[in-house]
């Protein structure tokens, strides 16, 4: 008789032993799983702000634009352009045209195709802005590709102040 209840002990105290360690082991893995998902917040948000301010410091010329926009084969997409005004003294006024480069028709502008993004943007003496333009792929194919020139002139004097250029992929 013994035997039996020393048996029936041991299993009663192995069975609490193992669903202690259970909800242990999913309060342990709820807390892991809790604290990875705000470290991958945290990790977005620092790259994003990176980003930012990497484009900031590199900023350094009269104009800055996003080198290429990957674009899928009905999307839309918006770019901004940083002007800067390179006069340490005096204020100037920029107005921006975007022209879309393309062989066919699928990829249009917001604003439309040679309109003017900004119109007379007062940039003060060594100061910067931001303006800012769209683009809409229609139907394109992969080997689909265009450019977005961004010409930039001074208001003063009509003058070209500066240019650049985006590529467009189809992807």
């Amino acid at each position: 008789m013994m035997d039996k209840k020393g048996a029936i002990e041991f299993s009663m105290t192995t069975i609490m032993v193992i669903i202690i360690g259970v909800a242990v082991l999913a309060l342990g893995l709820t807390w892991v799983r809790g604290t990875f998902t705000q470290v991958g917040t945290i990790t977005e948000s620092a790259l994003a702000n990176a980003e930012t301010i990497f484009g900031e410091v590199g900023f350094t010329g009269k104009i800055g634009t996003p080198a290429v926009l990957i674009m899928k084969d009905t999307d839309a997409k918006r770019y901004r352009v940083n002007l800067r005004n390179t006069d340490k003294t005096n204020p100037v006024t920029l107005s921006a045209t975007a022209t879309i480069v393309q062989p066919g028709t699928c990829i249009t502008g917001v604003p439309a195709t040679g309109t003017a993004i900004a119109t007379s943007v007062l940039i003060p003496a060594d100061g910067t802005t931001e303006i800012g333009g769209g683009i809409l792929t229609n139907g394109c194919a992969s080997t689909d590709s265009g450019v977005v020139r961004i010409d930039v002139t001074n208001d003063a004097d009509s003058s070209s102040y500066t240019s650049e250029a985006i590529a467009i992929q189809i992807r």
